[in-house]
């Protein structure tokens, strides 16, 4: 029985992370529709995005180092509350005033998934926690944006969506108040290692957040791939669709797995076919084949998610590295969509592919020093 409800602490505290989340699924619907009502500019809106999600992850990364054995919940209360009335408070704003009070709410975000990353890397299995967290915050973002696009923008335009996320927010205050009191110090690695983070840690870090350069910025940029590749609107809507359901089965599968194939192997094949992937949609290719690839994007995107878990964990086994992988997400999935902008034009869009490519050849050769690094590399599975 204890066990059990441990289990529903859990369960809440990723839930809490997954509302956390929820703004990086949304986003396109939010800030097009705060475009429609001439809220933002074109500029503003790629401002707002980005500045959202690095407050989010270096929040998180803040709250990861200075929140370890203390009170966990009026923490999370005070950060949930607070989302939720910075998400009211931005109803009559637009322009840069908007900007700033996204990047107000990516701080209270950023404490939330706090909680999420704590009680993954506080688990017995955080592989398996990862591939469960990134299960259920792709199926709350996907009924969060369904609900958005198709009942509550139409009703009632991007305040209408302001005022849900609010409400989610006072439900993630309510979670809060049920979860964990707190959180033990993690333990110190061998011969006194676990005090910080290492060389070969941050070396772990960089190779995540190249990881996730790539996978976000090919994400943001698909759609207009698609567009260009001869694809109507609604067809690369449909596309995108099938991308999450693939997405969806990429985490299933990673959380079947779990912990028996060795991170190094995993991500370095997963990081191989994804250069794969990247070389076909740069080739111009035609509309099933298009398809068939972003759909391999999409499951390779998640499925390698709990293996970057497992690969800070191997590097260090005081899981204090791992504590601060939200922070290379994110900072990676900033950066990704943010250097593309500043590099791409609509007329240069059918280069995307080959430019985020580059990222992912410099988390493959930071992936392979790590691993020749290791004084045991294990062949294919973990024993």
């Amino acid at each position: 029985m204890t066990r059990n409800f441990a289990f529903f602490k859990d369960l809440g505290a990723l839930t809490i992370g997954s509302i956390a989340l929820l703004i990086a699924g949304v986003q396109p619907i939010l800030l097009g529709a705060l475009a429609h009502d001439n809220r933002l500019t074109v500029n503003e809106i790629g401002l707002a995005a980005t500045v959202e999600l690095l407050m989010l992850g270096l929040a998180c990364g803040l709250a990861a180092a200075r929140f370890n054995a203390v009170r966990v919940r009026p923490i999370l209360v005070a950060a949930s509350l607070a989302h939720a009335a910075i998400n009211l408070f931005s109803i009559p704003l637009g322009g840069v005033a908007l900007v700033l009070v996204r990047g107000a709410s990516g701080v209270a975000e950023g404490v939330m998934l706090w909680t999420a990353i704590s009680t993954i890397m506080h688990s017995r299995s955080p592989e398996r926690y990862t591939g469960l967290f990134v299960i259920w915050q792709a199926l709350t973002q996907t009924f969060l944006a369904a609900a958005l696009a198709l009942l509550v923008i139409p009703a009632w335009g991007p305040n209408g969506a302001f005022m849900l996320m609010a409400a989610i927010s006072v439900l993630a205050a309510g979670l809060s108040l049920r979860g964990h009191e707190s959180y033990e110090p993690l333990a110190k690695g061998q011969s006194g290692e676990g005090t910080g983070i290492s060389l070969k840690g941050a070396a772990g870090l960089l190779c995540v957040f190249f990881f996730m350069s790539f996978s976000v910025g090919l994400w943001v940029y698909l759609e207009p791939l698609a567009v260009h590749a001869g694809m109507s609107q609604e067809d690369a809507g449909g596309l995108i669709a099938l991308s999450l359901v693939a997405q969806l089965a990429g985490g299933l599968a990673a959380t079947a797995i779990g912990p028996r194939w060795s991170p190094f192997l995993s991500l370095l094949i997963g990081g191989l076919l994804n250069l794969g992937v990247a070389a076909i949609l740069q080739s111009g290719p035609t509309g099933l084949s298009f398809t068939l690839a972003s759909m391999g994007f999409g499951f390779l995107w998640i499925f390698m998610m709990p293996f970057q878990t497992q690969l800070l964990i191997r590097i260090d086994p005081s899981r204090r590295t791992a504590m601060q992988l939200g922070t290379a997400q994110l900072l990676g999935c900033a950066f990704g969509p943010l250097s593309a902008s500043l590099l791409l034009s609509d007329a240069t869009i059918g280069e995307a592919p080959a430019f985020f490519a580059t990222f992912m050849v410099v988390a493959i050769f930071v992936l392979v020093g790590l691993s020749a690094r290791r004084r045991t590399v294990p062949a294919g599975l973990v024993p």
